[in-house]
Parts: C-alpha cells; sequence; structure tokens
C-alpha cells in the first residue's frame, strides 16, 4: 500500500509513522489489546491519520510540525496507562529519526519516525483488601456481601476492577434504602510501599527486616487496598429512604403539560391513576409497576419500572420523576409519566432470510424478498402486541429464481407468562443475586405459506405455535480484570407446535423418486406435533471489542401423539433433532475475525405405511428427515464453494448417475466450521468498500441405498470424517451501505468429497473461472 503526503511544510519536519512496541511479558493481559491501547495514548501530534483514497492509497493530508516536546507527553500518557492497569516499575523509552525524501514538485519532505519501546513490568496483585466505612450500617452491608466483592487477594490490581468494586458498593446501598448516597462518598485508599521503613524510632536490625520485605515485594509486587468512606457533610445521605405516593398519568402527550390538563382519576391497588382516555387498562398498568408505597426504596426496582414500560412498546417515552418527602420516615413520592406510541404501523422491508434446518415452516428461505408487515402496539388495551406479515420472496439458485414462495403469518405477543399461577415458578424473574429477567412473553403465532419448487413441487403448509420467551441478563460482573463481562442469556419454549406440509409432487419428481430411494421417504406430505426448546447467550467482553454467542435448539416430534397408530403409520414425523452453534468475533479498529462453528443431529424412529408408494406396500422405518426438516449445506451462508443443496451426503457418489445439477441433497446430521477476515478497504460516495478472505468447512450425511443396500460413504462415522470433510475457500467484496449489505463471494473448491478418492479429494486443478460465486444480504453468520 502506498502513502503519500500533502500539504506539509517542507522547512519543517513531521511526525510520519510513530509505532509502539511491547517487550518482554505481558501477564494477565492481551497482548494485542495491551499494545493497541498503548497505541492510543500516544498524543494527538504525534499520530498520523492516514486517508485511504483507494484501495491501494493512503494520503497523509496537513500534517503538524514535529514537537520532541510531544515524546514526553505521549512518555507520561503511557506510563500513567500501564499504572492503572496495575504495571509495576514499567520502563518505557524512546528513538525517533529524521528520513528526507526529496521532491522536486513541492519541496523535500522531513519524515520522523518515531518509536516507544514499552516493557510493562510486573503486574501488581492484591494481597489484603478491607471496608473502613464509617457507617455501622454500610459496613455491616460491606462485610456481609464480601464474597460478591470484585476484589480478590491474589488477583490482579488494576483501577478498572476497583472503579467496578466501588460501583458494586453504590449499587448494593442504593438498593437498601440510601437513594442520596453518591459514589463521591466512597474512596479506595491503596498501599504499595512499606510505610515503617521512614520510621526514625527503628533500630538497624529491624530496618534490615524491611529492606528484605521491600526486596522480595519488588520481585512479587503487591498492593493493599482499603475502601473508605469520607466524611459527611449532609446527614439526609446516610438515611433510608421508603417509597411514599405513586401518581401514574398513562396518557400523555409530549407537547403537553400534565399540570394544565383536566384528567379523570383513579385509586387502583394504591396507585392513583390520572387518565383523558380509556386507552389502556389500568389493573394492567398497576400489575407492571410492581412497587409498593411503604417499601424501602431500591434503585433496582426504580429503573425496572422505567424499562419495564419502556420495553412493552405500547409507550414511546417513560417519565419516573421521585420528590423527597419528610413523614415519619424519609419518602420518596413518584410521578410516572407514560407518553403513548402510535398504536398501529405498517413497514414495507427488502430482506434476506436462512434457517439452517427448515425452508418451509414460519416462511423462512434463502435469497431475497418483500416483507409487509402491519403492527399494532396496544391490541386489547393491555400492550399486548400483533403482527400480521404478507411476505413474497425467491430463492436464486442453479436457474436463477430456483423457489418461489409466498406466505402470510399472524403472531399475538403477550408481555406476561400466561400460565397457571402454580407453573409461573418455572419462570422467576430473578434467580440469585448476579442474574434477573429483563423480558417474559408469550407468542402465539399462525402461518400459512406457499412454495414453489421449480421443477420438484408445490407445496402449501401450515403452522402454529405456542411459545414462551425469556431473557436474562447478569447485572454485575464476576470477573474483576474485565469489568465489562456481561451475558445474556434467551430462551424459547414451545411446548405446542404444529405443521402441515401437502406436497404436490411434479412428474420429475417422481421419476427421481424411483431411481432415488431416500426421496421417496424424504419427499411426502409432512405433519409435525412437536415441543421445542432454544438458548442462546452472547457476551460483550475486552471493551466491548469480543464477542461470543451461544445458540442451542432441541425439537421433539410424535413422542406422544405417534402411539396413536394411525398417525404414526401417516402423515406424523418421529424424530429429536439437536443443533448448536458457537461464534467469536474479535473487532480491532479497520479489521475483525469471525469465527463460526455449527453441528445439528437428528434421531428418527417414526415408521411409514408405503402401501401409496408404487412398487412398495409394507410398514418400513423412516431413516431420513422430511425434506422441510432436514440439514442441507451450500449457498451464500453456508459452504459458500457449493451452491445450495449441492454438497453431500459424506463422500458418495450416489447422484452420478443423474443430472446432480438439478438434485437437493439432504442430511440427518451436519457439522460446519467457519472463519473469516474482514477488513475495509476504501470508501466512495459514503459507501463502505469492505472486502473479506474466508475458509468454509463441512459437509452433511444421511442415510442413503442403492439397489437396496445402505451406501456407507454417505452415513456418517467418525474414522471417515477427514475423507468427508469438503474445504472451500475465497474472497470477498462487500458493500454496505448501513442499513444493509451486499455481499459477492467468490469461493474454490479446495477439498471436494466427491473427488475423494483421487489425492483425498484436494484440488485436482485449478483454474481461475472454476470459481463459485454467491450473492448474499448481510453477513453470512
Amino acid at each position: 500500500m502506498t502513502d503519500k503526503v500533502r500539504n506539509y511544510n517542507s522547512a519543517k519536519p513531521f511526525p510520519y509513522r510513530t509505532t509502539v512496541t511491547l517487550a518482554g511479558k505481558t501477564p494477565d493481559y492481551d497482548r494485542t489489546d495491551l499494545q493497541t491501547r498503548l497505541q492510543e495514548q500516544v498524543d494527538d501530534s504525534l499520530k498520523t491519520r492516514l486517508i485511504t483514497s483507494w484501495i491501494l492509497f493512503r494520503t497523509l493530508k496537513n500534517p503538524p510540525v514535529f514537537d520532541s516536546l510531544n515524546i514526553g507527553r505521549s512518555r507520561i500518557f503511557l506510563a500513567n496507562l500501564l499504572h492503572s492497569m496495575g504495571y509495576f516499575n514499567p520502563v518505557i523509552k524512546d528513538t525517533f529519526y529524521v528520513d528526507t525524501v526529496p521532491n522536486d514538485k513541492f519541496g523535500e519532505q522531513k519524515r520522523v519516525f518515531t518509536n516507544f519501546m514499552v516493557i510493562p513490568g510486573k503486574v501488581m496483585h492484591l494481597d489484603s483488601v478491607d471496608y473502613s466505612l464509617i457507617s455501622p450500617q454500610l459496613q455491616a452491608m460491606a462485610l456481609k456481601t464480601k464474597k460478591e466483592s470484585l476484589l480478590k487477594k491474589g488477583g490482579a490490581y488494576s483501577d478498572q476492577s476497583v472503579n467496578a468494586e466501588l460501583d458494586r458498593l453504590l449499587g448494593l446501598f442504593r438498593d437498601s434504602g440510601y437513594y442520596k448516597f453518591s459514589k463521591e462518598s466512597l474512596y479506595a485508599e491503596r498501599d504499595t510501599v512499606v510505610a515503617a521503613l521512614i520510621d526514625p524510632t527503628l533500630d538497624p536490625f529491624e530496618q534490615l527486616q524491611l529492606l528484605d520485605s521491600l526486596k522480595r515485594k519488588r520481585e512479587n509486587p503487591t498492593i493493599n487496598v482499603t475502601i473508605r468512606q469520607r466524611p459527611v457533610k449532609d446527614s439526609t445521605h446516610l438515611l433510608q429512604y421508603h417509597f411514599g405516593d405513586i401518581k401514574v398519568y398513562t396518557d400523555l402527550s409530549l407537547l403537553e403539560d400534565s399540570v394544565e390538563l383536566r384528567f379523570d382519576s383513579t385509586k387502583i391497588q394504591d396507585y392513583t391513576f390520572f387518565t383523558r382516555s380509556n386507552r389502556f387498562k389500568l389493573p394492567f398498568i398497576a400489575s407492571n409497576i410492581r412497587l409498593k408505597p411503604g417499601s424501602l426504596y431500591s434503585q433496582r426496582r426504580y429503573y425496572r419500572v422505567i424499562n419495564t414500560f419502556n420495553q412493552l412498546g405500547a409507550w414511546q417515552n417513560v417519565d419516573f420523576n421521585l420528590r423527597e418527602r419528610y413523614d415519619t420516615v424519609p419518602l420518596l413520592d413518584g410521578v410516572l409519566r407514560l407518553y403513548p406510541a402510535m398504536k398501529h404501523s405498517l413497514n414495507v422491508d427488502f430482506e434476506t432470510s436462512r434457517n439452517v434446518s427448515d425452508f418451509l415452516s414460519q416462511g423462512t428461505f434463502f435469497g431475497l424478498g418483500l416483507n409487509f408487515r402491519l403492527l399494532n402496539r396496544n391490541a386489547y388495551r393491555e400492550a399486548i402486541q400483533t403482527s400480521t406479515n404478507a411476505r413474497f420472496g425467491i430463492e436464486i439458485g442453479t436457474q436463477l429464481v430456483q423457489t418461489v414462495q409466498a406466505s402470510l403469518s399472524h403472531n399475538i405477543y403477550f408481555p406476561r407468562v400466561i400460565l397457571p399461577q402454580f407453573l409461573l415458578d418455572w419462570f422467576p424473574r430473578k434467580t440469585d443475586g448476579n442474574e434477573r429477567t429483563i423480558a417474559r412473553r408469550t407468542v402465539f403465532s399462525m402461518t400459512g405459506a406457499y412454495t414453489d419448487r421449480r421443477d420438484f413441487f408445490r407445496a402449501p403448509s401450515f403452522n402454529s405455535a405456542w411459545s414462551y420467551e425469556w431473557s436474562r441478563r447478569r447485572t454485575r460482573a464476576s470477573d474483576p480484570d474485565n469489568v465489562t463481562n456481561r451475558w445474556t442469556k434467551s430462551y424459547v419454549l414451545t411446548p405446542a407446535n404444529f405443521e402441515f406440509t401437502n406436497l404436490r409432487k411434479t412428474d420429475s419428481l417422481i421419476k427421481l423418486e424411483q431411481q432415488i430411494p431416500a426421496y421417496r421417504f424424504a419427499f411426502n406430505d409432512g405433519m409435525i406435533i412437536s415441543t421445542i426448546f432454544s438458548a442462546t447467550a452472547g457476551r460483550q467482553y475486552d471493551g466491548d471489542k469480543k464477542l461470543i454467542l451461544i445458540r442451542g435448539r432441541v425439537e421433539e416430534s410424535g413422542g406422544l401423539f405417534g402411539l396413536i397408530k394411525k398417525l404414526e403409520l401417516g402423515d406424523l414425523r418421529r424424530f429429536v433433532k439437536f443443533d448448536g452453534e458457537i461464534k467469536h468475533y474479535i473487532n480491532r479498529k479497520r479489521s475483525s475475525w469471525a469465527f463460526r462453528a455449527f453441528g445439528g443431529f437428528a434421531l428418527i424412529y417414526g415408521k411409514t405405511d408405503t402401501s401409496a408408494i408404487p412398487g412398495v406396500s409394507q410398514v418400513v422405518k423412516e431413516n431420513n428427515l422430511p425434506f422441510f426438516k432436514a440439514f442441507f449445506a451450500g449457498g451464500p451462508y453456508s459452504m459458500r464453494a457449493w451452491q445450495v443443496r449441492r454438497l453431500g451426503p459424506g463422500s458418495s457418489t450416489i447422484y452420478d448417475d443423474y443430472d446432480s445439477t438439478r438434485i437437493d441433497r439432504f442430511g440427518n446430521m451436519q457439522l460446519e466450521f467457519n472463519a473469516e477476515y474482514r477488513f475495509n478497504l476504501t470508501t466512495i460516495a459514503g459507501i463502505k468498500i469492505n472486502s473479506a478472505l474466508f475458509v468454509d468447512i463441512g459437509n452433511i450425511w444421511s442415510k442413503e441405498y442403492r439397489n437396496n443396500e445402505p451406501v456407507p460413504e454417505a452415513s456418517f462415522k467418525l474414522s471417515r470424517l477427514y475423507k468427508d470433510l469438503a474445504v472451500g475457500a475465497g474472497t470477498s467484496l462487500r458493500l454496505d451501505f448501513e442499513f444493509f449489505m451486499i455481499r459477492l463471494d467468490w469461493a474454490y473448491k479446495i477439498k471436494d468429497p466427491h473427488n475423494a478418492k483421487i489425492k483425498g479429494g484436494w484440488i485436482q486443478q485449478f483454474n481461475i473461472t472454476d470459481g463459485q460465486l454467491q450473492l448474499g444480504i448481510g453477513y453470512p453468520f
């Protein structure tokens, strides 16, 4: 990459490149991240900001005049960062030199190259953590919760962990009624030296002992931290407050003042409501406040009220003010002002979507789609949301338009768990002191879809489900060295899921069924009566530079209803299906790494009466999933060197005798691993042009038969895993329009299991035109 310099002073040197080099060990911290943070601490006048004008050119415009004084300032900034991270006695050395580059047109360039050599030193560890608070009540609470402290003896010290502990104590006190207590009332006293060394009364022998102790301390530096309380200036800061009267305005306008309006007042559950319309049911609002007048003030419960009404969606703005009032006990009177959102909205979206295991149910499919969505934010006057979706989409494949799909769905979102009271304990709002439930709802959905798979089938389908969704979040960090560590967990339980697909086959599919035994059972009418449970967990850490997402899902169909023989031998499919994936993202300033691992497996145990199938008249055991529940690979969101549903199963060649460009491959098992290095290229007319290098590894497996004999290469076997795995790699061009991204991936088959008997399937010959082009919207994972 070529760097150019514009608008510089030819008579003065200017900073051209400033680097920070780490030397020595960096215990307890990520070395790359530490180097990045140190680079950011360099004085602004020494930083070179290069503007990318095109893929191969970067320009340095208007560089400042070099001043050696800024090197000293940078050393101070670097040392301050290292001290805040707990490094003991760091060493920072600097060097710079001037390189003169001739330029006949604009005058010579005096480029200054500066380097800081940083030896961080050893990290200080906590030798002791104590609390010494003036107030006996606060001291008792701090000692009682010491096990939850973010400062642990022996742990690495950092200013960040100390501040996090002060925040923890502040939250603890405010949740215990101390409404006016502030963080400024607390401070941490740090002791890093043996103070007795400066005591003139010590005799020589005691001084020698202390000097020896100090020597050991330098070899293994430790620090003592004591949390103390500053003297109280206002006695009300140490008073415990209780909630007093609570007034609720349910339907205000943002441009109106509640003082100048006339309202009807109503008293419900100790709350006073002021209304102007009948838009909301007052008992419903009262049930969501969940704090009682007279109860001890809790900051957590106060914010929970605000968050609850914001999440309900029926209000665009929520304002909850507290005012002090002194009676027999200190009180906080509250005024909750609710500003309703527009009840209805219509959205038209252009989108792409994909489900790794299902392209019929829920109207989900590969490719491009147009979606019309009508949203009602306050159905039945209880902030119940209803969503009606109409969708039309196409799937792009070998013959351009491979699949056409239309669907109509209606979903109802109840902002609570609808269950008998004795079952509500299964959905607790709080599990322990560090984790709480932040959202709960019940969802009823109905979807009707019609899919036209070119040259294969037409399939109307219907799906209905009753689900429970809830999320939980850790409210406090458990890692003292990384206070941004937060887990958010989401769960979906669908106790009742019903799907039915009526398959109308074409002559082409009927002929294929006669040639491919697996198709006889995969492509039939399908009835699913299942229970589904899925869980997703996400965590951001390392200053939000890293993100990990974990998802798992299990579905069981026909376990109970399959006991009815007519259903079991008819359209009902019986199976247990598992799948899960892990995604990990590492973000840098101009680039990022993305990793994904996916695995899925299904246990099929149903039976089918095959008397309706020509040439077959017996009850047989089902070996494969129905096509709309099966795993598949290939396409813009999976193994990108292969077209959609054109990879696998295993290393078998059972489709060689047919037109393989038209044969869909389905599996009962799938493994896939993906890695991408994403980086920025340039910006043109406000559009970000990005790229990526990627590798995809994986395949699907199923039970296949040829001439009534099983095909072992199609089934999964650990000893054949290396032989069966496919490998694709390529590069990408991505146009980022902020609200959506167009992605063009160009991938090559590096290892094709289809050719496993020749060089293990690795590249047979390489031609630049042998790649596979994939069009996608958004990131592949």
